[in-house]
């Protein structure tokens, strides 16, 4: 192929395979290992989560919907092994896509226990996100809302 052959090519074909990737992985102790898009994320029930969180540039209100953390964990089948309350030892690892990463514990997000209700939101404020996003209701601080999440592991 002559050199502007391959700039056409790559041009044709860069788009569609970006498109392809998958942008949130879920991995670790799960038997179900799953590659979300955002049209997979909307296709779980809807979870609409409301809160004011402190930033760095003041209180931001958030109006969100996604789907629930819980509901990703359910459709990955957990893999935890049969230990009593075995959910209580593990966590989540979330990252983003510039690196950023918090981490959750299982315990937390039981509805038993801390029943925080974290949510991957595809909208926040009326507007559709270009990236998931990890919003945690009950947090005062905005510190563990990841952006552009591409990965939640479970550890």
């Amino acid at each position: 192929m002559k050199p502007h052959h391959w700039i056409a090519f790559f041009l044709a074909v860069s788009p569609a395979a970006l498109a392809a990737d998958p942008p949130l992985v879920v991995t670790g102790l799960v038997s179900a290992p799953l590659h979300l898009t955002m049209a997979d994320l909307g296709n779980f029930p809807a979870t609409h989560v409301s809160a004011t969180q402190v930033s760095g540039h003041g209180p931001v209100p958030l109006d969100c919907t996604g789907a629930a953390v819980s509901a990703i964990l359910g459709k990955a089948a957990l893999n935890l092994g049969k230990n009593r309350n075995a959910n209580l030892a593990h966590s989540l690892l979330v990252t983003g896509d510039d690196g950023y990463a918090v981490s959750l514990s299982l315990g937390e997000i039981d509805p038993d226990y801390g029943n925080a209700e974290p949510v991957i939101a595809t909208s926040c404020n009326g507007k559709p996100l270009d990236n998931p996003r990890l919003v945690i209701p009950h947090d005062k601080h905005g510190g563990r809302a990841v952006q552009g999440v591409v990965s939640i592991e479970v550890k």
